[in-house]
């Protein structure tokens, strides 16, 4: 049976009213303290007239035609940058139109509150549909997965004709993994070769790789693909298989083409649900911090301006999800040519204590963890994650001799994770609570190390 779709059209009227139902949220928490005193019952039993109807139908309408128009129901919307302007610009457009409404009724009470709630409601929401709809749920500004295939015959070329044909936008094919002699594959692939299967675990742990696609002969090699594909699933490594799957349509009796790759371990739907929820949790703790905190951002930036000469912001290098590079941001707490002065060095994860880089100010941001906030946008661009294990430079990472502990890198790194509030830790007991976390993770385990933080912040603060 063909399998169905989601219409796009039931979807934006879906959306269309979910933005209304905000709309109509905003006009009654703002209002909350003037609803009589017999309750929301009798607010809600209000008599809706032919002009409320009628401006609901309007804004239903013009909704669906403003985000169409912007693009944000598209799919294949790439780039955070260019979801945020056009999700703030449909979010202001709406709000002008609900302005022009109220004014028009000649609105009594906070106008310009419903304005703003509405406002903030509705990019908040927006931000975390499109994310929720895109085809990248990790939004990794379209950077294509990186893809081996093992095998080196009939098979692999096919694998790497689906690659070529029908996923060059969001796959890169690195290479092959064969244990065949190079001089018996066909030329294109035998330039192509990595190396073999014994060499896999140290190209793991050198390279980023996504997925590995096992397109060798499962009964002549069946032994090489296993052992390719434990290594894979040690190391945290996606593996799928190649399939010949076609479906056969009842309405035109004509083959349609199906997908030829298959996860060889199924999907846990009940896990990707949670993953999307802590993501939307992601979205929205830090574009509501980033709006709360905007004051304390201007007050620590002037303070650093003002008490030391350089920038305001320190950007290093990490290594996120993936294993993949990204700049973590954080207010800048040494001195300008702090990297030109003489200090013991312990890896990036461990802070040197008595630091004589380290500013007056910079001691406070510290010791308050101030310093950190700037990772809310690493946050809300995908990098990081409200909670994970601690981001990992370089220098640490070089400090990894199996690629059994590449897993580490299948989730996003953290503001905050299990490791908050211990004593300086060595890199192996770093590594050890990261595992526990990846292995025990559940929503409620970030909710729990959440709830944790915030005492023990302000707990640090009011012993200064």
């Amino acid at each position: 049976m063909p399998r169905l779709r989601n219409s796009p059209t039931l979807s934006a009227a879906g959306d269309s009213l979910i933005a209304l139902g905000l709309a109509v949220a905003a006009v009654v928490w703002v209002n909350k303290p003037h609803i009589p005193q017999s309750g929301l019952a009798e607010f809600l039993r209000i008599r809706i007239t032919l002009m409320n109807a009628s401006f609901a139908v309007v804004f239903i309408i013009l909704w669906k035609q403003c985000l169409t128009y912007l693009g944000l129901y598209d799919r294949d919307l790439e780039g955070l940058r260019r979801l945020v302007m056009r999700t703030a610009a449909a979010s202001a457009i709406m709000t002008t139109l609900l302005g022009f409404y109220l004014q028009a009724r000649h609105a009594r009470g906070p106008v310009g509150e419903i304005l703003v709630s509405f406002l903030i409601a509705a990019f908040l929401y927006e931000i975390c549909r499109v994310l929720l709809s895109s085809r990248h749920l990790s939004w990794q500004v379209g950077e294509p997965e990186r893809v081996i295939i093992v095998g080196s015959g009939r098979r692999a070329s096919k694998a790497w004709r689906e690659l070529r044909l029908h996923h060059h936008r969001t796959k890169r094919l690195l290479g092959f993994i064969d244990d065949r002699d190079p001089d018996s594959m066909p030329p294109d692939i035998a330039a192509r070769l990595i190396g073999r299967v014994d060499e896999l675990p140290g190209y793991l742990l050198r390279n980023v790789v996504d997925e590995v696609i096992v397109a060798a002969p499962l009964r002549s090699c069946y032994d090489l693909s296993q052992h390719a594909a434990s290594i894979a699933e040690a190391a945290g490594v996606r593996v799928v298989c190649l399939s010949d799957i076609f479906t056969l349509t009842q309405e035109k009796r004509l083959r349609q083409r199906a997908s030829l790759f298959f996860e060889l371990v199924p999907k846990d739907h009940s896990r990707e649900t949670a993953e999307a929820a802590k993501r939307i949790l992601d979205v929205m703790g830090a574009a509501l911090g980033l709006v709360l905190l905007a004051p304390i951002f201007l007050i620590i930036g002037l303070a650093i301006k003002l008490t030391s000469p350089g920038s305001i912001f320190l950007v290093q290098e990490r290594h996120g999800y993936g294993r993949r590079r990204f700049r973590m941001f954080k207010f800048r707490s040494m001195v300008r040519n702090a990297s030109e002065l003489d200090a013991p060095t312990q890896g990036a994860a461990c802070k040197i204590e008595n630091d004589p880089r380290i500013t007056p100010l910079g001691r406070f941001l510290r010791r308050t963890l101030l310093d950190e906030l700037p990772e809310l946008w690493n946050v809300l661009l995908g990098d990081m994650s409200l909670v994970g294990p601690k981001p990992m430079s370089t220098v640490d990472v070089s400090l990894f001799g199996e690629a059994q502990v590449m897993r580490r890198f299948n989730v996003r790194p953290g503001i905050t994770g299990n490791w908050q509030g211990l004593l300086p830790l060595s890199f192996e007991q770093r590594v050890a609570l990261d595992f526990s976390y990846i292995d025990g993770w559940s929503l409620a385990l970030d909710l729990k190390i959440l709830a944790r933080t915030v005492p023990f912040v302000l707990k640090r603060a009011a012993v200064l």
